[in-house]
This record gives C-alpha cells, sequence and structure tokens, in this order.
C-alpha cells in the first residue's frame, strides 16, 4: 500500500526533475530535488522497518560530497578559462607563426579580443586566428635581429 503511496503521486510533491527528464537534459539532480526525494522516502517509510540512522546520515554525506565536487569543477572550469585569457594576452607583441586553414602564417599579434561568446582570437595582420592554432612563439627582438 504505501508503495503504491509513493509510486503513484509521492504525496503530491513530484521532484522538478524526472530521471528520464534529467537524462535527456544531461543535467544533474539538484540539491532540492534530492531533498525532496529523501523527504518522501522518510515519509512513505514502511513503520515497521523504519530508515536507519546510518542509512539517513550517508546518504547526506553522499549528496555533499556530490554538491562539493560540482562546485569544486564550476571553479575549475572558471579557472581554466581565466588561464586560457591569460595565456592568449601573453601572445600580445609577440611574433607568432599559427598553422591554420592549411596554411601557415607569420605576423606578430597585434591584439587579442575576446568575442560576446566567451571566445577568445588573435589579431595577426589585420586577420583573426584562434589561440590554439599558435605553433610558435617568439619575442619580437629576436625575429627582427
Amino acid at each position: 500500500m504505501i508503495d503504491a503511496l509513493s509510486n503513484s503521486s509521492l504525496l503530491g510533491n513530484p521532484p522538478s526533475l524526472s530521471a528520464k527528464d534529467a537524462a535527456e537534459n544531461n543535467s544533474q539532480l539538484k540539491m532540492d530535488d534530492f531533498l525532496q526525494l529523501l523527504t518522501s522516502q522518510i515519509t512513505n517509510q514502511d513503520p515497521l522497518e523504519p530508515m536507519k540512522d546510518t542509512e539517513f546520515i550517508s546518504q547526506m554525506a553522499n549528496i555533499a560530497s556530490l554538491e562539493q565536487m560540482q562546485q569544486f569543477t564550476q571553479g575549475f572550469s572558471k579557472f581554466a578559462d581565466s588561464h586560457g585569457e591569460m595565456l592568449a594576452q601573453s601572445y600580445l607583441g609577440n611574433h607568432v607563426i599559427i598553422s591554420s586553414n592549411n596554411r601557415e602564417v607569420s605576423g606578430v599579434v597585434e591584439a587579442v579580443d575576446k568575442l560576446d561568446d566567451g571566445s577568445i582570437k588573435l589579431i595577426v595582420d589585420g586577420e583573426t586566428y584562434d589561440p590554439s592554432d599558435v605553433r610558435r612563439v617568439e619575442l619580437t627582438q629576436t625575429v627582427e635581429n
């Protein structure tokens, strides 16, 4: 009977994302969704076999660990993006050799642009290039001598 209640309606509080929706949207359950599911589980548990304290604590520790991992991943992603920007800016004023579209371009980086989509582009001889296409960086003084 309790299983029928929990499976049919979750007492009128369905989680905001179903497992199918989460998989299709390539998203993850949020902390609120987990707490809602946990509340439903505790509310609908068998009174003759209640959830043990250790199980509850273990589940809370797992979700806290998952949330910290997600925050770490987001922070690391921001760090990686800023590192890429700093690297591109370090090319400014230096002579570079770029391999792009099956041709090699050589010149001094005149500017570094950050586009609306967040991508970084190098300007060499008035043309835009992706920083990942840079094959060699030389000091401008070395090239002139």
